[in-house]
């Protein structure tokens, strides 16, 4: 059987953690833009009224 190498798994976890918190990092600066998105729009909205 073939078993994969204390270094290999590491590698693998740390993959899968970079991997991890570039996604958890790119969707908080996602939802950020929207956010302030939205709250301009309510301003704008607001201020014509």
């Amino acid at each position: 059987m073939w078993f994969a190498s204390i270094k290999e798994v590491g590698s693998m976890i740390e993959q899968a953690l970079v991997g991890i918190i570039n996604i958890l990092f790119f969707a908080l600066i996602g939802e950020s833009i929207s956010t302030f998105a939205l709250i301009i729009a309510i301003v704008i909205m607001l201020s014509k009224e």
